[in-house]
């Protein structure tokens, strides 16, 4: 018996069949975006998100395709044998785009020499192909031509549709839910696909990636140490003389929050074969509630982004992103909250609190000197940290023959007082 064709595809086919036009044309726009985005956090979310969407690609398309392969479909309209066979063509391209694309970008992803583990939506952690170095060229120039091949074979695509139904053959017809039934319907659907692709396309390009704020940008491996007790709750970590813990109990609270202004540095230091490397991070913010005569009363809690590290060199950032430093992708952000505060001399004081640092808590001790004027405070401080007791540095960059595991911090900004 001969199967008969049915006279559309099936609501599976349909539904993966826009959804997929629309997120190549995204992705198209977002790959042709990327180069322009600001170097750090920025460009390095939108290449997390660009792999993100492309593995979401890869696998709605093997769907798509078994689909096809486990569903009957309808039969080719009859033409010029020219025609036909450029239709198959660009079919047949089209889905080796929409699979072979997604699999370039990953090799490239699994030959790099900085390795940056991917985490699909920044949740789901995506493994690496073991592929070897040799393909990382081949890959990286098949993916740089997708962004044209792909635009041509869509204008083909839709051009050949287009055909059809101004044939009045119902092409158009069979990719359409069966409530859009004549010709005006198909038309305006047809329209408005065509529309929805172009601001899919502008989307991607435009797409803007700012990093959180500090206040609510902590992953959920942190959320212990935002919401752990108070210093004065927590006597076992606070380090203050008996005579110190008398005066400040019997003073009125007076410490208050102060809000950082712009142009603030925080910045590191480390020792590399001798020469001193330093860096900075564009992006982190502090919650400080302070008054010289309450410090009982005073904290600090910073957040960090790590991706907005910078140290002048654009491989080097890459590679202090990667998993054997930062570990952006499971770990995007440092967080220090203080657990005491103590003055050593006039203008000058000492926090005690703890870092977690690419998922380690480990203590550290901040050193500052503060001037107040008014409600205007100048703030100037540094820390010294063993990196390894962090992770930061593994394999090949744990020894510290060349890479020295101290690393120093200095830190320095203005801020305001908010208020009594």
């Amino acid at each position: 018996m001969t199967a008969i064709s049915p006279s559309r595809y099936s609501a599976a086919a349909i539904a993966l069949h826009w959804i997929i036009a629309l997120l190549l044309l995204f992705q198209v726009g977002l790959g042709g975006g990327l180069e322009h985005l600001p170097k750090g956090f920025a460009q390095f979310a939108g290449y997390q998100f660009h792999k993100s969407v492309g593995i979401l690609i890869l696998l709605l398309s093997l769907l798509r395709l078994g689909v096809r392969l486990a569903k009957p479909r309808p039969a080719p309209v009859p033409d010029g044998k020219p025609q036909m066979l450029l239709a198959s063509a660009v079919h047949a391209l089209l889905y080796a785009i929409m699979i072979g694309g997604p699999i370039t970008g990953w090799v490239i992803v699994s030959t790099a020499k900085v390795k940056l583990q991917t985490m699909l939506f920044g949740v789901v952690p995506w493994p690496d192909l073991p592929v070897g170095q040799a393909l990382h060229e081949p890959a990286e120039v098949l993916h740089g031509l997708l962004g044209p091949m792909t635009l041509a074979l869509v204008l083909l695509h839709v051009a050949g549709a287009l055909y059809h139904h101004f044939k009045r053959e119902d092409v158009i017809g069979r990719m359409l839910p069966a409530v859009i039934g004549n010709r005006t319907g198909m038309g305006i659907a047809a329209a408005v696909a065509i529309a929805a692709g172009f601001l899919a396309l502008s989307e991607g390009r435009g797409l803007v990636f700012s990093a959180p704020a500090a206040a609510t940008s902590a992953q959920a491996s942190s959320a212990e140490v935002i919401d752990e007790p108070q210093p004065a709750a927590s006597a076992s970590e606070v380090v203050v003389e008996p005579s110190q813990a008398a005066s400040e109990a019997a003073v009125v609270a007076k410490a208050t929050p102060w809000k950082l202004d712009k142009g603030g540095r925080l910045g590191f230091t480390a020792e590399y074969s001798g020469e001193a490397i330093k860096g900075s991070f564009g992006r982190w913010d502090a919650k400080i509630v302070f008054d010289p005569e309450d410090l009982g009363g005073s904290s600090i809690r910073a957040n960090i982004d790590l991706a907005s590290v910078e140290s002048g060199d654009s491989q080097r950032d890459d590679m202090l992103r990667s998993d054997s430093f930062f570990g952006v992708g499971s770990n995007p952000s440092a967080q220090y909250v203080s657990t005491s505060i103590r003055e050593t001399g006039e203008g000058r004081y000492v926090a005690n609190g703890t870092l977690t640092l690419h998922g380690q808590r480990k203590p550290v001790v901040l050193r500052f000197s503060l001037k107040i004027d008014g409600d205007t405070a100048t703030v100037n401080g540094s820390a010294t940290l063993q990196r390894l007791s962090f992770g930061v540095g593994e394999a090949e960059w744990s020894a510290t023959d060349q890479l020295k595991d101290a690393v120093g911090v200095d830190f320095s900004f203005r801020a305001t007082r908010q208020g009594g």
